[in-house]
């Protein structure tokens, strides 16, 4: 077979320019490559950051520490009405144990009962577990303790003095009944007998201290 020359010749300028133009895409997709990373520099290799680290660097925090509110009892005392409360309404509902707890704490209060919790509560015949043998089989349950505190900061019933198993007490005012105790009031009816009676004295001092200036009065004229 033979080949001419010029054929020969056609190829081979052929195969320069196709390599031609390849070393110049090639340059030109290096160029690029090269712009690209000037105009985005590579980052440093980021070291690892130690937990421990950090911590030695913020600043310290202590723990939120929850202050307990300024009772107006002392823990001895709040444990004593909570004592009483379990032995006095153990199987109540929670809110016949707030008003168990709220009687003792409204006859503190009261003028008419003693101003001590000790005294109100070892008043004599007035809560019925400190007078039976049940009161030694109780003791000091810290949800008792925790509702003793919550009615300190805020009563549900400033009324009630009294309470009974079954029926009202005779010396209060009927309020309501919860569960098995039936809550009383102080008896305003007393109440106000005690004030009639105290305004009558007042105005009989009175009226006798009157009497006895008009006749001093009188005595000194003649």
């Amino acid at each position: 077979m033979h080949i001419k020359p010029r054929a020969i010749a056609t190829v081979l300028c052929m195969i320069f320019f196709i390599g031609f133009a390849v070393c110049g895409v090639v340059r030109s997709t290096d160029k690029e490559t090269s712009e690209i990373r000037q105009s985005y520099p590579v980052l440093a290799e980021a070291e690892p950051v130690i937990m421990a680290d950090l911590l030695m660097e913020s600043p310290d925090l202590e723990p939120e520490v929850k202050k307990e509110p300024d009772y107006p009892l002392t823990q001895e005392e709040i444990d004593l009405i909570a004592l009483v409360t379990m032995g006095e309404a153990e199987g109540e509902t929670e809110l016949g144990k707030r008003l168990v707890v709220d009687t003792i704490l409204n006859r503190i209060d009261h003028p008419s009962f003693p101003d001590t919790v000790y005294d109100v509560i070892y008043q004599p015949n007035q809560f019925s577990v400190m007078w039976n043998s049940r009161l030694e089989r109780c003791y000091v349950m810290p949800e008792i303790v925790e509702l003793v505190k919550e009615e300190l900061l805020e009563r549900t019933n400033y009324d009630c003095v009294f309470f009974m198993a079954g029926g009202y007490s005779k010396y209060g005012e009927p309020l309501f009944q919860e569960c098995c105790h039936y809550f009383s009031s102080y008896d305003r009816k007393e109440n106000i007998k005690m004030k009639a009676l105290f305004s009558y004295i007042l105005s009989t001092m009175a009226g006798l201290c009157l009497v006895g200036g008009i006749a001093v009065l009188s005595g000194g004229k003649e």
